[in-house]
């Protein structure tokens, strides 16, 4: 969604740590969140997942927290940047493994043992990011 009127003519002047602006920061990924959640939810019960509150919880809820931790590196920083992306996707991927919640797309689990040094946690902050980066870049049209 679109900023409001004000919110623009901020932006436009590097008002993005302005109450108007982050409110909209912070209100704007709701529903979004809500229906992406819903349908990432519905993909993994037609995979084998059991259908849950859990499940959709926390499918839409990470998503909302995804969207909403950029919107304080968007106020430091004056601007949007693709980088808050992969910093907000690598983040709540390595919170997510590391709480047992998340697994490591891509990543098979005979890597750990080739690459020691390399965490769980690690390796998802790079995949997570990596998505989110990727997503940022081509469908939102960030740059860094």
């Amino acid at each position: 969604a679109p900023p409001p009127p004000g919110a623009r003519a901020e932006m436009a002047g590097g008002g993005l740590a302005s109450p108007s602006y982050q409110k909209h920061c912070l209100m704007s990924p709701v529903v979004p969140s809500l229906l992406w959640g819903s349908g990432f939810a519905a993909l993994s019960v037609m995979q084998g997942a059991r259908a849950t509150p859990q499940l959709f919880a926390t499918n839409c809820g990470l998503l909302y927290i995804y969207h909403a931790l950029q919107c304080p590196m968007e106020a430091l920083h004056g601007r949007q940047s693709l980088l808050h992306n992969i910093v907000a996707g690598g983040t709540l991927g390595a919170f997510g493994v590391q709480a047992g919640r998340l697994g490591i797309p891509f990543v098979d689990s005979s890597f750990f043992w080739r690459y020691p040094i390399i965490s769980p946690a690690m390796a998802a902050f790079a995949v997570y990011g990596g998505l989110a980066g990727v997503l940022g870049g081509v469908l939102g049209g960030k740059s860094l």
